[in-house]
């Protein structure tokens, strides 16, 4: 006898090999909706965050989520950036071939690593004028 089961979206009955929605529109409506994109993407970020070491590489900075940021170490080899967006809409394999190539910094060490020339304590506020 097999189980009679329902869509957990529209509630339509389902068919043959049909498990959980009973369309294209439907699945989607659950896994493409904003809110899922987000709650996905930030549950993502925290499991890489945590799998980097939870904390900045080079100062040790480890209060907020939002504040730290992946750093490819080889530019040239960056695909994509490890943000919520590309977390939430990229394969968990792709996800884990770009978090290899890089390190986790704060968004303030990140800064300075890609902008190493404006240091306080050399940079004249004439010479940018």
């Amino acid at each position: 006898m097999e189980k009679i089961s329902n869509c957990k979206i529209c509630n339509k009955i389902l068919k043959g090999k049909q498990t959980m929605f009973c369309s294209t529109f439907c699945k989607n409506r659950l896994h493409q909706s904003y809110t899922s994109q987000k709650e996905r993407g930030l549950t993502r970020k925290i499991k890489v965050v945590q799998m980097a070491g939870g904390k900045c590489s080079r100062c040790g900075y480890a209060k907020n989520y939002a504040g730290l940021a992946f750093h490819h170490l080889n530019p040239k080899k960056k695909e994509f950036k490890l943000d919520a967006r590309s977390l939430s809409n990229r394969t968990w394999e792709k996800v884990m071939n770009e978090y290899r190539q890089c390190i986790l910094l704060c968004h303030n060490c990140h800064a300075e690593v890609h902008n190493p020339n404006m240091d306080l304590e050399t940079v004249s506020l004439s010479r940018l004028l």
